[in-house]
């Protein structure tokens, strides 16, 4: 019997239908090849990497790749092709002052391309899901709805930690990523999910699946890759989870207090509502509950700052007891969005300090204005449809500003030292210039409850 490696290897004994089939994907790199847009003008090196592919080790060793390709420009600009998307990385003041205040490079899309190789869905919801997601998500971070969902993140928390078993060690990247979960969907998805075990539990089994993003399918998001599948997949399981419950409550009569319903009663369609729970759900996961479980970790081998935070936790306990009666958790399950917006300093502080950490990665832009943009005085010129990467290592790890940028140090952020205002930009974690986080907000009341 002859193998399927020794048949592989000798495409004279193919069929004629594989033979096709090689000869079209093979004709269909070439095109594709030819008609790739010309890189950003303005760099002084470029990283040519391997035919069609490009620069792999964008995907496989981004932080690496981007350091060292900054390193060999003189300019610290550098072009690569990342399959046939065109890419010029930037580092440096001048160029993070003009990549964060420059309209026309839009997040999502280099997000949606270049990092979850997501599907385009604009023509099936008939709008702009960029535009409207930023439109709502503003209107959902506001103090209005964050009051409304303040005691059902109470409840949470105060059942999730009830729940552990306090004489064993606890994983908290384990039990903050749940809860966090279970946050996320109180604040921007469904109530069902977040109160149904079950629930929780297949839709982030789903989502995972959704994180999912191989480096081919990013290059050539046409091909039809087992990974792209799962995806697509995932993405309709949980549209048509969603859609139920939409058209049980709608068959039913029964209202929730959840973005969910706030959707419907507005009388968006079944399609929007659940693309839009999805999306907020994936933006307001993916970091959040990671760095909650860092701070943990963080303040478990700093005692100082443990008592710190100790101590801010009990004022203000002592500050907003109404009677003797009432537990710590009493107290802090009535507190105020103010109360818990302007208590606690310290963990605020730890907030950031964590998430400049943890998030080494590249913030990713395309160009979606329609022209070419030039980037302040760089001399740097984006192509329509070309993208721009900003290393965020370039300015969270540069040691002129952070002191031991290595540590976590959250006193660094107190008006005293003030390390993140000694540049213009000089802290991105939440976003910054035209470009805020706009789940800032909502992330830093989870992370306080």
């Amino acid at each position: 019997m002859v193998s399927p490696v020794a048949t592989l290897a000798s495409p004279r004994d193919w069929p004629a239908s594989a033979l096709l089939l090689a000869a079209t994907l093979v004709i269909s790199l070439l095109v594709r090849l030819l008609r790739r847009p010309g890189l950003p003008s303005g760099a002084s090196s470029t990283e040519w990497g391997v035919p069609f592919i490009g620069s792999l080790n964008f995907f496989t060793k981004r932080g690496d790749f981007l350091r060292e390709g900054t390193k060999r420009s003189p300019n610290g600009y550098f072009n690569f092709y990342y399959g046939s998307y065109p890419i010029v990385a930037l580092s440096g003041e001048k160029a993070r002052s003009a990549y964060f205040n420059t309209r026309g490079l839009d997040l999502s899309a280099g997000f949606r391309k270049l990092f979850s190789a997501g599907p385009d869905i604009d023509h099936m919801l008939g709008c702009n899901m960029s535009a409207y997601f930023i439109v709502l998500f503003k209107k959902l971070t506001g103090k209005e709805h964050l009051a409304t969902c303040l005691p059902y993140l109470n409840k949470d928390a105060r059942d999730a930690f009830s729940a552990i078993d306090t004489s064993v060690p606890m994983d908290p990247f384990v039990v903050l990523y749940d809860l966090l979960y279970k946050f996320t969907h109180r604040t921007v998805g469904c109530h069902d999910v977040a109160e149904d075990p079950m629930l929780q539990e297949k839709t982030m089994r789903l989502y995972e699946k959704l994180d999912k993003t191989a480096a081919i399918q990013v290059m050539f998001p046409w091909l039809p890759t087992p990974t792209k599948l799962n995806k697509l997949w995932a993405g309709a399981k949980l549209h048509m989870l969603f859609g139920d419950i939409i058209r049980e409550r709608r068959k039913s009569g029964r209202k929730a207090e959840d973005v969910m319903q706030y959707l419907m009663d507005k009388g968006e369609s079944d399609l929007l509502s659940s693309a839009f729970i999805i999306g907020a759900l994936f933006a307001g996961l993916i970091n959040t509950g990671v760095q909650s479980a860092w701070i943990l970790c963080y303040l478990a081998y700093d005692p100082v700052w443990y008592a710190k935070v100790r101590a801010e936790v009990d004022a203000a306990v002592e500050k907003y007891r109404t009677s003797d009666d009432q537990t710590p958790v009493d107290v802090l399950a009535g507190l105020s969005l103010e109360a818990w917006e302007s208590e606690f300093p310290c963990i605020d502080f730890g907030v950031r300090d964590s998430i400049r950490l943890n998030l080494m990665g590249a913030s990713i832009r395309q160009n979606t204005s329609g022209k070419d943009i030039v980037l302040g005085d760089t001399g740097v010129v984006v192509p329509n449809q070309a993208f721009a990467v900003y290393h965020v290592s370039d300015i969270h790890m540069d040691e002129s500003i952070y002191k031991d940028p290595l540590k976590w140090d959250p006193g660094r952020y107190s008006p005293e030292r003030g390390e993140d205002k000694k540049r213009q930009h000089g802290y991105i974690g939440w976003g910054t210039g035209l470009h805020p986080c706009l789940g800032m907000r909502v992330s830093m009341r989870r992370d306080d409850d």
